[in-house]
């Protein structure tokens, strides 16, 4: 019994598939690969990333709680 690796495999079947085959394989693998993180110096400052949401930023969050709930 001859035993072939999972890597062989793979190639074994990548050569019996057609151009447009090969195309929608790569992209599959590519949504596997993990997505890099983009580097935080290059990301742009947003001062107001850290107001949205935040009670801690004066009564904005507390106003709307009062009045969604009275």
């Amino acid at each position: 019994m001859h035993s072939t690796s999972p890597h062989q495999e793979l190639l074994q079947a990548l050569a019996k598939l057609s151009e447009q085959q090969i195309q929608i394989v790569l992209q599959f693998i590519q949504t596997l690969q993990p997505k890099q993180m983009s580097n935080p110096i290059s990301t742009p400052f947003d001062p107001l990333a850290n107001f949205v949401g935040a009670t801690n930023h004066g009564n904005l969050a507390t106003l709307i709680d009062e009045t969604l709930y009275e």
